[in-house]
């Protein structure tokens, strides 16, 4: 049955339909007609009619992992899909399970094979050496003959050397190149911002320079070979500034901020509460004003929601033992538009969370317009809600948002020739 949605606001920057609102008629994967009204004339249309509805290009992730294969009490492919569906994407940029590095051809093809059983696009990223562990090149581009669009470890290349070599060589088949912008030796054991919270907590502290360190050293590796870079989950003034410099100079380097960083701060860890220990850590309110003005000059690009499912053993322990990470595809929007509303418009604001994404790990920005392919998320910009613990699809509990009241609601999407609400 095609779907007819009835007077939506077109969000779509790359669309001559962007600001307006229109009808929109899909036939299976494609727009086939977009106008003022489209009458039904008796046809059988599913009907899409609420009040306040935008559409745009389907969002898309570009930090997320579950835990399938071999970590599935904590995420399936099946959980994290409905999690993103409900987050309003339609695709997500799959970083290697840390339970199987994805380092292999046959391992990318495990993740390409399995997301025809899916409710949207998987795009598997592999680690960019072998396990994971930063010790040798992983077969880079014969996981990019299988379908990998990034290459990640999730954690930072420690040796410099294999870091350049994994930058000249990505760069010369011209694959994007993922880093994680944490040192692991100058961080040691930290695990909370070091400043006035941690020190009161009396817990071991990670210096804005753990990240700093890491940003210069991969910049500089990146001008030197030449090649894409994008550092996921930036969070210190340093970092920003280091990038906007960068960027300034021509070097071919991106990043992203998760909507968790944006909106909450190390306050948020005077109880202990785990569900706030995530890497790199939350930091303070004088951070979140550098990135929401690294976003709003265009320094930042992208919104991730660094989807980081954990089981609840390893969660529900002392702070100082609890693993890193927080769940939030279903809260990415919310969350972020929460914060950035009033900052930056509607527009901008798709930009970051679908068109940007897309085209910095090459994959096909879908215009709405006549013809086009049918792949986007319809949503409500003014919806408040509170997210709750019952809403969360991800076998995982470890949100960071439970109990927050959020801006801006996904209602459903239209992928693979289905509207999944």
């Amino acid at each position: 049955m095609d779907t007819l949605i009835k007077q939506a606001l077109i969000v779509d920057p790359t669309s001559e339909f962007n600001g307006q609102t229109k009808d929109i008629l899909i036939s299976g994967t494609t727009i086939r007609e977009i106008a003022d009204d489209i009458p039904s004339d008796g046809k059988k249309y599913h009907i899409v009619d609420e009040k306040g509805l935008c559409v745009s290009p389907g969002w898309m992730d570009t930090a997320c992992r579950f835990g399938e294969p071999f970590y599935e009490e904590a995420e399936t492919l099946e959980s994290g899909a409905r999690a993103a569906v409900r987050g309003g994407f339609t695709a997500v940029a799959l970083a290697s399970p840390r339970s199987c590095p994805t380092d292999s051809r046959q391992k990318v093809e495990f993740f390409t094979e399995k997301e025809a059983q899916l409710p949207i696009h998987i795009h598997p990223v592999g680690t960019a050496t072998k396990a994971g562990e930063g010790k040798a090149m992983a077969e880079t581009y014969d996981m990019m003959q299988g379908g990998a669009v990034a290459f990640w470890d999730g954690r930072q290349i420690a040796n410099n050397l294999i870091e350049q070599l994994v930058l000249e060589y990505n760069g010369s088949l011209g694959a994007l190149t993922v880093t994680t912008p944490v040192d692991r030796e100058v961080m040691h054991c930290g695990v909370a911002h070091e400043g006035v919270v941690s020190t009161t907590l009396g817990l071991h502290g990670i210096p804005d320079i753990a990240e700093d360190i890491a940003v210069a050293r991969d910049i500089f590796l990146a001008e030197y070979t030449k090649a894409p870079l994008h550092i996921a989950c930036v969070t210190t003034p340093g970092a920003v500034r280091m990038v906007r410099e960068a960027q300034k100079k021509g070097v071919d380097v991106s990043c992203s901020v998760t909507p968790h960083h944006l909106l909450l701060d190390d306050e948020y860890l005077r109880d202990f509460d785990t569900r706030y220990k995530v890497l790199p850590p939350l930091r303070t309110k004088k951070h979140i004003a550098a990135l929401v003005k690294g976003m709003k000059e265009g320094t930042i690009g992208c919104i991730a929601s660094d989807h980081t499912p954990v089981d609840i053993e390893d969660k529900k322990c002392e702070f100082e033992h609890a693993a890193y990470g927080t769940v939030g595809l279903q809260t990415a929007f919310g969350a972020a538009w929460k914060a950035l509303s009033g900052q930056i418009d509607l527009q901008k604001m798709i930009e970051l969370i679908s068109i940007n994404p897309r085209r910095r790990f090459g994959v096909e920005v879908p215009s709405i317009i006549e013809g086009g392919l049918a792949e986007m998320t319809l949503f409500d910009p003014s919806a408040r809600w509170t997210f709750a613990k019952d809403m969360i699809e991800s076998k995982s509990q470890n949100s960071a948002f439970i109990g927050c009241e959020l801006l801006g609601q996904p209602f459903a999407v239209y992928v693979k020739g289905k509207l999944v609400i």
